[in-house]
This record gives C-alpha cells, structure tokens and sequence, in this order.
C-alpha cells in the first residue's frame, strides 16, 4: 500500500496502518504466513503456520523457532538494526519459543503473541527513520550479532534437548 497525500494540506503524507517498506515486503509475508495466515471460523482471530506447527509435541516449536530466528538474523545483518531493536526482537523470539514449548499453554500463547508480527513492525520501525532521513543507531558489531544468535540457538537447543529427553523417558519407561 502506498502512503496517501491529505487533499488541502500540503505536504502531508499519512501512512497506513500496515504500510510496509517495498524493500519489507518479503519479510511482510513471512510474518503474515507464520502469524496471520488463516482466519479462525466464526471469531475474529487470525492465526499462521507458528501456532499450528507449533501444536506439534515434537520440534513445532523448534522449526518455528528457526524461522523466527532467521527473521532476527537477516535485520541484524542485511537491515543491520540498532543493538537495542536487535535485543527486542531476539527477547521477542525467545520468548515465544520458551513459553510456547509448555503444551497447551504455550499454544495458546502462541495465537496471541505473534513474534515474527511483533518483529517486522520493530525492523519497519527502522526501515521508516531511514526513509525519512533521521538518523539511526549504528550497527550491531559482529560479536553482537553472533551473542544474539548464540541465545536464540541456546534456547532452541535447550528445547529440542526437552524433547528428545521427553521422547526416551516415554520410550523407556516401565510399563505397569
């Protein structure tokens, strides 16, 4: 959607609500895919791939995950974010995969949290201060980068150890 002139005002441009950058517009269906894709019959919530994936009981959360961290890595490197949106944007991802690894709670969670949403209206944030010329933190140096990612895969990691850990208690356990 482009940005509309005011009839009467000169120079006044207002933005709609989910105007997204050109340059955006992949990460925008991404985003849109993974939280917003279908609408649930007779309510008004919107839910995406995260939140169905993520009912799986092993590894939705993690393949989520990567894909959300994927979103975090390219605005750190290709949209090269400030630190501070950086750290918003990883706190958002480990976030919704921690608490979205607890069955049945964190699948909820998942419908009402849209990280990847979450993230893209941070990284548009961002795109909008450049489009306009106001300045913008610098970039995140290399060791930030690879700390940010470090935790994300840290988390996902922990999970996927959750539930191969799950998957051999039920395996071996004794059966009464």
């Amino acid at each position: 959607m482009k940005p509309v002139r005011v009839p009467g005002q000169t120079g006044t441009i207002i933005e709609p609500p989910d105007y997204v950058p050109p340059s955006l517009e992949g990460l925008e269906r991404l985003a849109w895919l993974m939280d917003r894709a279908f609408k649930i019959p007779g309510t008004p919530i919107r839910v995406g791939l995260d939140a169905i994936i993520g009912l799986l009981p092993f590894g939705g959360d993690v393949v989520t995950g990567l894909v959300q961290a994927a979103i975090v890595v390219i605005a750190m490197t290709k949209y090269r974010v400030p630190k501070p949106i950086a750290a918003r944007m990883a706190l958002n991802v480990l976030l919704d995969i921690a608490v979205g690894s607890i069955p049945i709670l964190g699948d909820v969670f998942d419908v009402a949290f849209k990280a990847n949403t979450r993230n893209l209206e941070l990284l548009t944030g961002v795109a909008k201060q450049r489009m306009l010329h106001k300045p913008v933190a610098t970039a995140p140096s290399v060791f930030y980068v690879a700390g940010v990612v470090a935790a994300i895969f840290g988390v996902l990691a922990l999970v996927l150890i959750g539930f191969v850990t799950v998957i051999a208690w039920l395996i071996n356990r004794p059966i009464l």
